[in-house]
């Protein structure tokens, strides 16, 4: 009984050992998000988006607070997305200025695989009810891709800081257990 004892002891202790060893290296990992969208109530929304992912280790880049502004944003946010070990590219099509990045960087292959598309439920080409070029866009995007996220206000569509926070965690952890 006690040889039995024994071994249920070692191979929960094995497990917990397992836990903790993995929950490290999830915490040791390191991704590096972008978050696109609109000025105004926009930055601030990810602004405070951006606190919470840094909370979780993610390293986060808002172009508006950090590229230089006597820079160009249409060049440097290109090369930067393009060339740099950004992991994850949401944006917010909230505006025509990311209505226009989106359609941009959509077309570049070594970004377009990166982009989370967050959308108005409305806009969504699945869900939505409003036709029109940008929607027939997503549904290009959804296709090839297949990250075009609806949102709402957290009723039947989640709010856009949920979808984030929540693609973000788990990319963290897929990039750490080597599935990504």
């Amino acid at each position: 009984m006690k040889t039995l004892t024994r071994r249920l002891n070692d191979a929960r202790r094995k497990i917990r050992e397992e836990i903790e060893r993995l929950a490290k290296e999830i915490g040791d990992t390191c991704i590096i998000v972008a978050l696109l969208g609109a000025g105004g109530r926009g930055i601030e929304e990810r602004r405070l988006i951006k606190l919470y992912l840094e909370k979780m280790n993610i390293i986060t880049l808002i172009p508006e607070d950090d590229i230089p502004e006597e820079l160009s944003p249409s060049l440097l946010e290109e090369a930067i997305l393009t060339k740099s070990d950004i992991d994850l590219i949401f944006v917010n099509v909230e505006s025509w200025g990311t209505a226009t990045e989106f359609a941009q960087f959509h077309d570049k292959r070594e970004i377009a695989y990166k982009l989370r598309v967050l959308v108005p439920a409305e806009y969504h080409p699945i869900y939505g009810r409003e036709g029109g070029y940008l929607t027939d866009l997503y549904l290009t995007h959804l296709t090839l891709y297949g990250h075009v996220y609806a949102y709402g206000n957290g009723e039947r569509f989640p709010k856009p800081e949920k979808i984030i926070l929540t693609i973000a965690k788990r990319f963290k952890e897929l990039k750490a257990l080597g599935k990504i």
